[in-house]
């Protein structure tokens, strides 16, 4: 890496975004490049990846590593590149379609393993890209291109789905609080583990009462606010089941904060301790001590 100090837009590439004016998308990127900057974190060491969907063009535009992927697999490709290359820091960038629908398999199973991803969910509770249809964390009774009478099914409470599946940090922020969303970028970057930032970041052109309405004098820290410990994983469950009630009630909070925390050893640490103890021979060798008749 290079001694020069690097500013958040020296992390920009020259490649233009093309979300739609206002988009809440251009805010998390502000937000991630400040927090790069912050840590000088270098753009050789890191790696973006993404599946399909408006937030997950991000890699595009950033002066790092990055691979936008297909429809729900930037997980499993993250996967790939931490255990071919350990030393690079690996980020996932999705939205809650591309996470939570198509690519909640290998959500679950990354989580449980606790790979050493830092997962930021972009969360504008219905498919954008593909002009306004209902996702796993759009309200009940949404009505999208494909639900005219509006969605059936039951809202997915994304912090209590993942603390569920063995992630080891799981918090949420909210796109209109932009020192917080960094704060939890941040920390999630520092954990050793699978983590996951679930930023509220309502759609501006598709799912404008909702942009309007979720308005930051309604968002709650309940690490600072509650008192919430973290490390208490019954809580941050009770914490996280609540989670959601701000759906049916204008007046009520948005819940922001970390929900849960929790130190394990990772998935490519055990790789690694068991490559240390195994002998290692390459394929010639292992050939040669063949004996075929």
């Amino acid at each position: 890496m290079s001694s020069q100090y690097l500013s958040p837009d020296d992390y920009k590439s020259d490649i233009k975004p093309s979300w739609c004016p206002g988009c809440s998308v251009y805010g998390i990127m502000a937000a991630l490049t400040r927090v790069f900057s912050q840590k000088q974190i270098d753009p050789l060491k890191t790696n973006l990846i993404s599946g399909i969907g408006c937030s997950s063009r991000m890699p595009l535009y950033f002066q790092t590593f990055g691979m936008h992927t297909l429809h729900g697999r930037a997980i499993p490709v993250a996967i790939g590149s931490r255990l071919s290359r350990p030393d690079i820091k690996t980020i996932v960038i999705g939205g809650d379609g591309d996470l939570f629908s198509i690519g909640t398999n290998h959500f679950v199973h990354a989580a449980r393993k606790n790979f050493d991803i830092t997962v930021i969910c972009i969360d504008n509770r219905i498919y954008a890209m593909t002009k306004n249809q209902a996702s796993p964390t759009s309200t009940i009774g949404y009505q999208g291109n494909l639900t005219p009478y509006g969605k059936l099914s039951a809202v997915l409470n994304v912090v209590e789905f993942s603390i569920s599946c063995g992630a080891t940090f799981v918090s949420r922020a909210h796109c209109n609080s932009p020192e917080h969303l960094q704060e939890m970028i941040s920390c999630a970057m520092d954990h050793n583990g699978f983590s996951l930032v679930h930023v509220l970041a309502p759609c501006k052109t598709f799912n404008k009462e909702s942009f309007l309405s979720e308005k930051c004098h309604r968002v709650i820290d309940i690490n600072k606010d509650l008192a919430h410990d973290p490390t208490d994983r019954a809580a941050a469950i009770t914490h996280a089941a609540a989670s959601i009630d701000f759906d049916n009630n204008e007046s009520s909070k948005i819940p922001v904060g970390i929900y849960w925390k929790h130190h394990s050893i990772t998935f490519e640490e055990q790789v690694k301790e068991i490559r240390k103890n195994t002998r290692q021979s390459d394929v010639h060798s292992i050939i040669s001590g063949l004996h075929i008749s």
